[in-house]
C-alpha cells in the first residue's frame, strides 16, 4: 500500500500489516471505517489521514510501519497473554445478545496488571482459591469475613449506588483491582468510532493473577447495567476468584443461564445468591403467593435487581411455576433517553474508575517518583498517547 504525504508518494507500507493491526480488535470492525475502506480500494493512504484515524481508534500510527515478522511476534504475544489471563470464551467472538467482549478492554487491563505485578514486594493474594473445597455455606461466610463486609450496613444504604460503592471499597481493600467501564475522557474509542453494541454487550469478567486479580464491571459503558445488577455481577466474579474458576463470566442476559446452570456454574450462582439474599431469609416465603410487592421489597432491602430476586426464588423452588416466574418478571429496563445533563467527570475520576484502585495508585506513584516514562504512563492510563489529557492529568498530580 502506498503511503502519500501531501498526495505525493512517500513510502510503501505492507497492506497485510494494516489488515493484521485492524484485526487485533476484530469485533470493532475497523475495516469498515471509510479511511481504511478507501485505502484498500485505492491501495493508497495519506499520512495525515492515517495519523488522524489512528488517534480516533486509539492505535499508534507507528504500528502500521512494522514489518510482518515483527508484528507477528507482537500479535502472538498478545494472543498468548489473553489465553493465560482470561477465559477462552472471552477471546472468541460469540454471536447473539451479550455475546461480545471487547478485547481492547481485556488487553488494557492485562497491561495494567502486568505493570502492577512487576513491582517488588507484592504478596500472593490469599483469597485466590480459598473457596475450593468449602461448602456453599462456608464459602459465603468466608467471603463475608475475608472482605469484612458488614451486611447490615450494606443493606441500610438508601440507594443501591451507595451500597455498590461500599462493596467495591471492601473488596478493593484486599488486593483485588476493580475496573469499571467508562467512555468519558477518551478512555475508550467514542461511539462514533466503535459501535455501541461492542461495549453494551461486553460481559463482566475476571483476569487471573495470583497477586492482584482484576474484576471488570461493564458499569457506565452499558446503560442497562444498573447498580443492583452490578452488585450481583461483582459478587459472582469475586466467587470465581475464590474458586479459581476463570472459565466463567456473567453475561448480559444471565437469567436463563442462572436457572438452568449445572455443576460448577450452578454452585457459583448459589454462593452469589446466598451471600446477597440468604436462604434463611427467603424460607418464610415458601408456600406463599409471591407478589410484585414482595419482589420489590426484597430488591430494595437486599440491594439486588427485582429480576435477580425472582431468579433466586426460582432456583430455590420458592417460585415453582414457570408461568408465575415469567408473570412476575419486570419490564425490560429501558434507560431514559433524555438524561439530565451534568458536567463531565474529571479526568482523574474517569482514570480511577477505569483503571481501578491499584492501577491508579501505583501508576501515579511511578509518575511522581519518575520511575516511568510519560509515553508508558499514557498507555497504561489512557490506552494510547493522549498528550492533552495527560498534561492536564499530570498538572493535577502536583508533581
Amino acid at each position: 500500500m502506498q503511503l502519500t504525504v501531501n498526495k505525493k508518494n512517500a513510502t510503501i507500507i505492507d497492506s497485510q500489516v494494516v489488515r493484521d493491526i485492524l484485526n487485533i480488535y476484530a469485533e470493532e470492525e475497523l475495516f469498515e471505517r471509510p479511511v481504511f475502506k478507501d485505502a484498500f480500494d485505492n491501495d493508497s493512504i495519506e499520512f495525515k489521514d492515517l495519523s488522524s484515524e489512528s488517534e480516533k481508534i486509539l492505535i499508534p500510527w507507528q504500528l502500521f510501519f512494522l514489518d510482518g515478522a515483527n508484528l507477528k511476534k507482537d500479535l502472538d504475544h498478545i494472543h498468548k497473554t489473553r489465553i493465560d489471563k482470561v477465559s477462552p470464551k472471552l477471546i472468541a467472538k460469540r454471536r447473539g445478545i451479550g455475546s461480545i467482549t471487547s478485547k481492547r478492554i481485556i488487553d488494557r487491563l492485562i497491561r495494567l496488571q502486568n505493570f502492577i505485578c512487576a513491582i517488588p514486594n507484592i504478596t500472593t493474594n490469599t483469597f485466590c482459591g480459598s473457596l475450593i473445597g468449602k461448602s456453599e455455606t462456608d464459602a459465603v461466610a468466608h467471603t463475608i469475613s475475608y472482605f469484612a463486609i458488614d451486611l447490615n450496613k450494606f443493606r441500610t444504604y438508601k440507594s443501591k449506588a451507595s451500597a455498590l460503592e461500599y462493596i467495591i471499597r471492601q473488596i478493593e481493600s484486599k488486593n483485588i483491582n476493580i475496573s469499571q467501564g467508562v467512555l468519558a475522557n477518551k478512555m475508550l474509542p467514542a461511539w462514533q468510532v466503535v459501535k455501541n453494541a461492542i461495549y453494551k454487550n461486553t460481559s463482566g469478567f475476571v483476569i487471573k493473577d495470583d497477586k492482584i486479580p482484576f474484576v471488570f464491571l461493564p458499569s457506565e459503558i452499558n446503560p442497562e447495567e444498573t447498580d443492583g445488577r452490578q452488585i450481583y455481577t461483582l459478587i459472582y466474579l469475586i466467587t470465581l476468584i475464590g474458586l479459581n474458576e476463570y472459565n466463567f463470566f456473567i453475561e448480559r442476559d444471565f437469567t436463563a443461564k442462572a436457572i438452568t446452570a449445572k455443576g460448577k456454574q450452578a454452585k457459583i450462582y448459589r454462593i452469589t445468591s446466598d451471600l446477597l439474599l440468604p436462604k434463611t431469609d427467603t424460607e418464610k416465603f415458601r408456600g406463599q403467593d409471591i407478589t410484585p410487592e414482595i419482589r420489590d421489597d426484597l430488591s430494595f432491602r437486599y440491594k439486588i435487581t427485582p429480576t435477580a430476586v425472582l431468579v433466586t426464588l426460582r432456583i430455590r423452588r420458592i417460585i415453582t411455576s414457570k408461568e408465575k416466574y415469567e408473570a412476575l418478571l419486570p419490564p425490560e429496563y429501558v434507560p431514559p433517553k433524555n438524561k439530565i445533563k451534568t458536567h463531565a467527570p474529571s479526568i482523574e475520576t474517569s482514570v480511577r474508575k477505569f483503571c481501578g484502585k491499584y492501577s491508579f495508585d501505583l501508576v501515579n506513584g511511578a509518575i511522581q517518583n519518575g520511575s516511568i516514562k510519560n509515553v508508558q504512563a499514557q498507555y497504561l492510563l489512557f490506552g494510547a498517547v493522549n498528550k492533552k489529557g495527560y498534561k492536564k492529568y499530570r498538572a493535577n498530580l502536583k508533581i
